[in-house]
């Protein structure tokens, strides 16, 4: 097996893993915890819990464990990585069947961690629109009455020009005017084929 990385000294720390080196479902059960809590941190319980399993003193002590196990999760994620290269981050002493048992689960989850990061990416970055594919707020579309929008075909428009009308009505009319000349072009050109 080839040397530890270097700088890679956070790995060390799979040598607390050892009380539980024979044991797959506690290692299987730690890695996936830590997987579906990757965006929001172990809860407390979780924690202590890991901490007993572990035999570790503190609470403090433990994090670098968890800490590095996140660290060949997301190695395991984004860098498509193989057995030889996980084998190449554990440190050389590792006992044999923790580093089975590791390479095992990584490989054994991998493409489904890795569809499920690729699932939460896509959820992210999907575009917010309105029913009607426009951008603007939803609410303030949902509220202008489409009688309110101008129409190009009526010469005296919607506006009383002397003045006269009430301040909102005329506030609300000029806001309808300009949204739906910067947003709704299209939705107004087809309310004008159809009244016409």
């Amino acid at each position: 097996m080839e040397k530890m990385e270097d700088g890679d000294s956070l790995y060390l720390h799979l040598h607390k893993l050892s009380s539980v080196a024979t044991k797959e479902e506690d290692v299987e059960h730690i890695l996936t915890s830590l997987w579906k809590t990757r965006r929001t941190g172990l809860p407390s319980p979780l924690k202590s819990r890991f901490q007993s399993l572990l035999d570790i003193p503190s609470l403090p002590q433990l994090d670098p464990v968890l800490a590095c196990l996140r660290s060949i999760i997301r190695k395991c994620v984004h860098e498509n990585m193989s057995s030889d290269e996980l084998l190449k981050l554990f440190p050389p002493d590792l006992s044999l069947d923790l580093q089975t048992t590791l390479i095992t689960l990584l490989l054994k989850y991998q493409i489904q961690w890795k569809q499920d990061d690729l699932a939460t990416t896509e959820q992210h970055s999907l575009p917010r629109t309105s029913v009607f594919g426009i951008s603007g707020p939803p609410s303030f579309t949902a509220e202008v009455p489409t009688q309110l929008w101008p129409r190009q075909d009526d010469t005296n428009g919607r506006f009383n020009h002397n003045g006269f009308e009430e301040p909102t009505s005329m506030i609300a009319e000029t806001a309808a005017s300009v949204f739906a000349q910067h947003h709704v072009t299209a939705l107004d050109n087809m309310v004008r084929e159809v009244n016409m």
